[in-house]
């Protein structure tokens, strides 16, 4: 990679990375991970992938105009989203590999990447669909998808009573999911939706009657054991928690027209029909109406937050 500027050194501070093309999502990236960076007190990393032609045996040629346009069309980009001074350092990075590739390299050791659902192809066709879709399933942190050139910046900034939504499934992924969604609420001072999704199986025993309420009450005890888990010195103030009907990817998208975040876990899986497997994740993030957190199954890695018992709400089930 060509560095316009030196990274900050690993561990140093939180990193967040951020992909960029020159395209509105791009753009509404770098806003969003600008905000993430202050309210970590880290700092930013922006890369832009060009695409150089090959040479001999396949190696890219580098060449110093490309090169250059590339730089020039970063440097503008960071400067429109963010202005002449930017609220947290930022370092530049421009490369002539595969686009995926060096997203999914330079989130080792990040603490967030954040892409553009969809982008203009300007430099190699970086962050179009597939390129977002791929960093979702392989980067080494959690990803942030950005969707529509709305920012979440501008969404903070224009309404109050934020919400984060995650969609919480059967197994011990789910109550680190349960913490990072947290941790991403009280970093937005949101409310916490916890949805459980359940569908009626379209061909239902003859001599099971009462599927429909035996489904309903096990993904009610689902999202009951998981919050309880996640949190067992008691649970956040402004968490509430609702079981939905339908496949799991549909009850997501529905409920972020209302959030301000939907968290999503990379691979989950279910033990009754409809809740939250592994491939909701790649749906949730490709057509939510707001910026989409996929979180990697790595259980054991997010603390449990502390919560005041007094202040506690109940949850309730719906």
């Amino acid at each position: 990679m060509n560095e316009q500027q030196h990274a900050p050194e690993p561990g140093a501070h939180p990193r967040i990375v951020v992909g960029v093309d020159g395209s509105p999502d791009s753009l509404a990236a770098l806003k969003a991970g600008a905000w993430a960076a202050a309210a970590r007190g880290g700092t930013l990393t922006a890369v832009l992938c060009w695409a150089a032609p090959l040479g001999f045996r396949g190696v890219p040629l580098v060449l110093p105009e490309m090169r250059e346009e590339a730089e020039e069309t970063l440097r503008k980009a960071v400067h429109d989203a963010l202005g002449e001074h930017p609220i947290v350092p930022v370092s530049r990075i421009v490369t002539p590999e595969i686009p995926a590739v060096a997203l999914v390299g330079t989130s080792h050791g990040a603490d967030l990447l954040v892409v553009g659902s969809r982008g203009h192809g300007g430099f190699g066709g970086l962050l179009i669909g597939s390129i977002s879709m791929a960093c979702t399933m392989h980067a080494h942190c959690p990803v942030l998808v950005v969707h529509g050139g709305a920012a979440l910046t501008d969404a903070q900034e224009a309404r109050s009573g934020a919400r984060v939504v995650v969609g919480v499934g059967h197994g011990p992924a789910a109550v680190q999911l349960l913490r990072t969604a947290s941790q991403v609420a009280d970093e937005l001072d949101a409310e916490l939706l916890a949805i459980t999704a359940w569908q009626y199986p379209a061909r239902p025993a003859r001599d099971r009657p009462d599927i429909f309420a035996e489904l309903r009450s096990a993904a009610e005890r689902t999202l009951e054991e998981q919050v309880n888990a996640a949190f067992l010195h008691g649970r956040p103030p402004r968490l509430k928690t609702e079981i939905r009907q339908g496949p799991a990817a549909a009850v997501l998208v529905d409920a972020s027209r209302t959030a301000d975040v939907v968290v999503v876990g990379r691979i989950g899986r279910s033990r009754f029909a409809g809740v939250l497997l592994g491939s909701v994740s790649l749906p949730v993030a490709e057509h939510a109406e707001c910026p989409v957190l996929v979180v990697p199954d790595a259980p054991g890695t997010v603390p449990e937050p502390e919560h005041d018992h007094a202040e506690t709400a109940a949850a309730g089930v719906g």
